[in-house]
């Protein structure tokens, strides 16, 4: 099995991508509340997911053979020639998850912490846009911004 649901780090792996892609979604689409908790939420994920080993697959037949009968037999023993080779591909998706995570949730981070900035930077703006009781009145506010953001944070015609 690719993925094994009881392991730790991989669950959360795979909670920090789902947490950092809508944490994106709900930055993109203006929800800084959800944004915010949500990048919070998957970059703490992505970062523990990343720190932890991922769990040793346990033997199985093994386990299952010895514990039957004392006189089952064993498994043939491993010689260095023919090593088993040891399972990377849920380490890998692990850790491609995890990556994936912690990119999504820090740029939903920073659109949020952008969008705090303009408020803060730009509060007579927001107050005038708010204030204006007409879309005249709210044109009118674009004057209050630089000549480059206009056309990305101003009022549309």
């Amino acid at each position: 099995m690719r993925w094994d649901p009881t392991d730790p780090a991989q669950r959360r792996a795979r909670y920090a991508i789902l947490s950092g892609m809508w944490a994106f979604f709900f930055a993109i689409f203006e929800i800084p509340e959800l944004a915010l908790l949500l990048g919070a939420l998957g970059l703490y994920w992505a970062i523990s997911s990343l720190r932890m080993k991922p769990k040793e697959p346990a033997p199985a037949a093994e386990g299952a053979l010895s514990a039957t009968s004392p006189d089952a037999p064993t498994a043939p023993p491993v010689t260095p020639g023919s090593a088993p080779v040891p399972a990377t591909a849920p380490v890998r998706s692990m850790r491609t998850a995890a990556i994936s995570g912690l990119v999504a949730a820090s740029v939903a981070l920073m659109i949020v912490a952008v969008g705090f900035t303009m408020q803060l930077v730009y509060a007579d703006f927001y107050e005038c846009r708010d204030d204006a009781l007409t879309h005249a009145g709210q044109l009118a506010c674009n004057d209050l911004l630089p000549k480059p953001l206009r056309a990305g944070f101003g009022v549309r015609e």
